[in-house]
C-alpha cells in the first residue's frame, strides 16, 4: 500500500500548486479502503457502507499504470494516453480502476495544458457509478478550477455549489472561490456575501484573510457603486496589508463620498511618507490643500514638485502655483510663476491674472503692461473687466487721457450692467477731471 502511494505521488510533480492536492487527494482515496478527506480543511459527507469495502487496484492495472508514469514523466504523453486506451478496453475495470483511469487522462491532458480535454476528462470521472464520496467532491472542486481556467464561469459555478453542498464545514477558500464565480457572471450581490462568508470563515479559524479576498469585495462594492461600503473594506485592507496602492484607494473612496477631509488626511500622511510621486497625485495633493484653505501648503508643495521634475513647467502648473501663492495673501511670490505662465500659455488670460497680482502690489506699470499683453491676445474671459483694471492702471499713473479710452471700450463692449455702469461712473469722473485739468 505504501508503494502504491508513493506511485501516486510521483505522477504529479509537475502539476499546477493550487491543483495538485486535490489531485492528490483522490488518489489516496483510490488507494485506501478506509479513508479520510481534508480537501480544502473541510470534512465530508460519507457513506460509511460505501467507504468500507473500495475495491483495490489489481496486480496488471497497477503495473500498466507503472510505465504509463515512467511515459508521463519522460513527458511522452502520447504513448502514455495509448496506454490508458489499453487499459480502457478491459471491460472488468472496478470502481477504484475507473477513477484511477480517468484521472490519470485528466493529469495527462492537464500537462499539455489541454484543460477541455482534462474536464471531459474529469467529467468523465464523476459520471461513474460506485464513485466513492471522497473522490466525488474532491473531483467537484477540481472541476470548478479547471472551469474557472477555461473561463466558463456558470460551470465552475455549479460545480463549487455542489461541492459545498455535500461538504459539512466549507472552507473559507471554496467561498472565496464562489464569490470569485459570482464576480465573474456580474452577480455582485452574491459575490459581496460569498466573500464575507469566506472572511469570516478565515478569522474563526485563526487565519489571515487574503489580500485578493478583499481585493474582490472592494470590487464588487464598486460594481454596485457603494462607495460607503467600499471604503469600509479598504480600511480593513489597509490595517493588514498597509500598501499604498490601497490607501490611495481609500482616499480615492473618500472622494466618491464626498469626504474631502478624511481625503485630504490621508493623502497628506501619504506625502509625508514619500509616497506620492506622480503629477496627478501632486496636484489632487494640491487642489485638496486648497479646497481647505491651506494656500501655503499647497504652493509650497507644488513649487517643490516644480523643482524636482515631477510637475512639468506648463503654463498650467505655474498657474495652479501662482493661484496658492495669491489664496496665501503672498503676491510677490505669485509674480514669477504668473509670469512664466503667461509666456508659455497662447492666450490672453495668465496675462490678466499677472496684472491683478500687479495691482495688488500697486506696480501701476507693470499692471498695464501686462493687461496691454493680455487684451491682444485671445482667450480673455471677461474683456470688459480688463478694460476696466486698464482704465484704472493708467489713472493711477496720472494718464488720463488713456484712461478714458480703455473705460470707453469697457462701456462700448460690456455686456454686463454692472460693468457697464461702473465704466460710465468712471467717464463721467475723468470728463471732470480732464475738464479741471485743462482750466487750471
Amino acid at each position: 500500500m505504501n508503494k502504491m502511494i508513493m506511485f501516486i505521488i510521483s505522477v504529479y510533480p509537475v502539476l499546477n500548486k493550487i491543483l495538485l492536492p486535490v489531485f492528490l487527494s483522490i488518489m489516496l482515496l483510490i488507494v485506501s479502503s478506509n479513508y479520510s478527506s481534508d480537501i480544502q480543511a473541510s470534512s465530508h459527507k460519507t457513506d460509511q457502507k460505501q467507504n468500507s469495502k473500495a475495491p483495490l487496484i489489481r496486480q496488471k492495472i497497477y503495473q500498466k499504470l507503472s510505465t504509463a508514469q515512467q511515459l508521463v514523466q519522460n513527458k511522452k504523453y502520447r504513448e502514455a494516453t495509448d496506454i490508458l486506451d489499453q487499459i480502457k478496453d478491459d471491460r472488468r475495470l472496478n470502481s477504484t480502476e475507473l477513477a484511477q483511469l480517468w484521472n490519470f487522462y485528466a493529469f495527462i491532458y492537464f500537462s499539455q495544458d489541454l484543460y477541455p480535454q482534462a474536464i471531459e476528462a474529469y467529467e468523465t470521472l464523476l459520471a461513474q457509478p460506485e464513485l466513492q464520496a471522497g473522490i466525488k467532491t474532491s473531483t467537484l472542486y477540481t472541476l470548478s478550477q479547471l472551469n474557472f481556467m477555461t473561463e466558463n464561469y456558470a460551470q465552475a459555478l455549479a460545480r463549487i455549489q455542489q461541492w459545498i453542498a455535500l461538504s459539512e464545514q466549507p472552507s473559507a477558500d471554496a467561498y472565496a472561490l464562489l464569490g470569485q464565480a459570482y464576480y465573474k457572471l456580474e452577480q455582485f450581490k452574491n459575490a459581496i456575501s460569498s466573500l464575507n462568508t469566506a472572511i469570516a470563515v478565515s478569522r474563526t479559524s485563526g487565519k489571515m484573510v487574503k489580500e485578493n479576498w478583499y481585493l474582490l469585495l472592494r470590487a464588487s462594492h464598486y460594481e454596485l457603486k457603494d462607495y460607503k461600503s467600499m471604503a469600509f473594506v479598504l480600511k480593513e485592507l489597509v490595517s493588514i496589508y498597509p500598501k499604498p496602492q490601497y490607501f490611495k484607494d481609500l482616499a480615492g473612496a473618500y472622494s466618491q463620498l464626498g469626504d474631502t477631509t478624511k481625503q485630504l488626511a490621508i493623502m497628506e500622511t501619504m506625502y509625508e511618507k514619500g509616497q506620492l510621486n506622480r503629477a496627478s497625485e501632486i496636484k489632487n495633493l494640491a487642489s485638496l490643500l486648497l479646497i481647505h484653505e491651506v494656500p501655503y501648503k499647497a504652493a509650497k508643495i507644488i513649487d517643490k514638485a516644480i523643482t524636482d521634475g515631477i510637475l512639468k513647467k506648463t503654463a498650467k502648473n505655474y498657474e495652479l502655483l501662482s493661484q496658492s501663492w495669491i489664496q496665501a495673501r503672498e503676491d510677490k511670490r505669485a509674480i514669477e510663476p504668473l509670469t512664466k505662465a503667461a509666456r508659455l500659455s497662447d492666450q490672453g488670460e495668465p496675462w490678466i491674472k499677472l496684472s491683478r497680482a500687479y495691482i495688488n502690489l500697486d506696480q501701476w506699470p507693470q499692471a498695464v503692461q501686462s493687461l496691454e499683453h493680455g487684451l491682444q491676445k485671445k482667450g480673455v474671459k471677461q474683456a470688459d473687466s480688463s478694460y476696466i483694471l486698464l482704465g484704472m492702471s493708467y489713472y493711477n499713473l496720472k494718464q488720463l487721457k488713456k484712461a478714458m479710452q480703455a473705460f470707453s471700450k469697457a462701456q462700448q463692449i460690456s455686456k454686463n450692467k454692472h460693468n457697464k455702469n461702473t465704466a460710465s461712473q468712471w467717464i463721467k469722473y475723468l470728463q471732470t477731471e480732464i475738464q479741471r485739468a485743462a482750466s487750471s
